[in-house]
């Protein structure tokens, strides 16, 4: 019996195949012969949807990420990846702050780089200081000790928190004329930009301290934190020349313990995340303890009528599988991948690893059937001062 030449099956039946494979089988695959490796530069299919990484701190110059489908590390030598803090993720891009707060978005598989402008913050009256003293603080050693160190704290400080999140609507391979829009500053301000543009543009007509945003039916939504009341505001806008946002006539109550109410960060709190799924957006509560340290205990979904001014809340997600953390969230089907459980989020700690004894551990799975937490990475501590795990998808077209 002759023996089948794998190496020399038609071009567009291998070319079809590489659409069904993962990433890491996607590498593997282009090493196997010459002809497949031709196969898989011209990228010519788009892939199945992929499971994704956890973002993790630099070793050795080399940043790490953990596959949970594989249970491995993988550890990439990405310069513009080397000790920036990582302040969001979307369709397989990171997007960092380096020491210089320098604001860049970054494919750390096809080594692809946006110089984003620089963060809003520095734009006007605090850029004269910032330009004058950067030489100072990344000096080693200095006359003026005392002024290096406040110069050393400030900037860390504003290196991890100058950005709080980043999204973008399409992926950028794909259109050119995508938009970013992020929060930023202690107000957490939304502003947007677009290739060509030098600089970020303020939206107007919103209030302070708000906890997410996502891009949904052609629009930004943005949900305020509920400080002032027990109820989540939604926030509605265009980008455009006159940018401003609209309040959406929805507000959804509070769930969960009543302990979480108050409004101590030291205490019990809770945030929001906004999520699309099924051309539906919906609003997820995540409540977290902090006695000693930060720990999560539940989640809530509410799927949001924007048309009816009215939500419902989900007992389950169909048995889908939520993405959450830093990142843009990620849902995905399990029946492609059986290893995940279904009817879960997976989710990442929410700020850097500040706390000295414990660091950022707060990761899990919360189980919405069961109402339980498990976890999907050893609650190692983890002492990276630059910033917590973030997801990231691996997107190599």
């Amino acid at each position: 019996m002759c023996m089948a030449n794998w190496s020399e099956l038609p071009c567009d039946i291998i070319e079809h195949l590489t659409s069904f494979l993962p990433i890491q089988d996607y590498h593997r695959f282009s090493a196997v012969c010459r002809n497949w490796r031709m196969v898989a530069k011209q990228k010519r299919y788009s892939p199945i949807q992929q499971i994704p990484w956890l973002a993790l701190g630099t070793e050795e110059n080399k940043r790490k990420f953990y596959n949970l489908l594989e249970d491995r590390h993988y550890y990439l030598d990405v310069p513009n990846l080397r000790d920036k803090v990582l302040c969001g993720s979307s369709y397989g891009w990171l997007f960092t702050l380096d020491r210089k707060l320098k604001f860049h978005m970054v494919n750390p598989l096809t080594r692809e780089c946006y110089d984003l402008p620089t963060p809003p913050p520095f734009l006007e009256g605090d850029l004269g200081l910032y330009e004058q003293d950067v030489p100072l603080y990344l000096e080693a050693e200095s006359d003026d000790e005392e002024k290096h160190v406040f110069l050393r704290e400030f900037f860390e400080e504003s290196q991890r928190i100058l950005v709080v999140k980043s999204i973008f609507d399409y992926e950028p391979s794909t259109r050119p004329d995508f938009t970013v829009v992020i929060l930023y500053g202690d107000n957490d301000t939304p502003a947007f930009w677009r290739p060509g543009e030098n600089a970020w543009t303020d939206i107007t007509g919103l209030p302070r301290a708000l906890d997410d945003i996502a891009f949904f039916d052609g629009k930004v939504y943005a949900v305020q934190h509920p400080i002032d009341n027990n109820h989540s505001v939604i926030y509605t806008f265009e980008v455009g020349t006159d940018p401003k946002a609209t309040k959406v006539e929805l507000q959804v109550p509070r769930h969960g313990n009543p302990n979480y109410f108050i409004e101590d960060r030291y205490q019990n709190f809770s945030v929001n995340y906004l999520v699309v799924f099924y051309g539906k957006l919906h609003l997820v509560e995540r409540f977290i303890e902090r006695i000693e340290h930060r720990l999560t205990t539940e989640f809530v979904i509410h799927e949001l009528d924007l048309e009816g001014n009215n939500y419902s809340t989900r007992q389950h997600i169909n048995g889908h599988t939520i993405f959450l953390g830093g990142n843009a969230p990620v849902v995905i089907n399990p029946c492609q991948f059986p290893h995940c459980m279904k009817d879960a989020i997976y989710f990442t700690d929410l700020e850097f690893g500040h706390n000295e004894l414990y660091g950022a551990e707060d990761l899990g799975i919360y189980d919405m059937i069961r109402k339980s937490i498990t976890q999907y990475y050893p609650r190692e501590v983890f002492h990276h001062t630059l910033a917590a795990p973030i997801w990231f998808t691996p997107n190599p077209w």
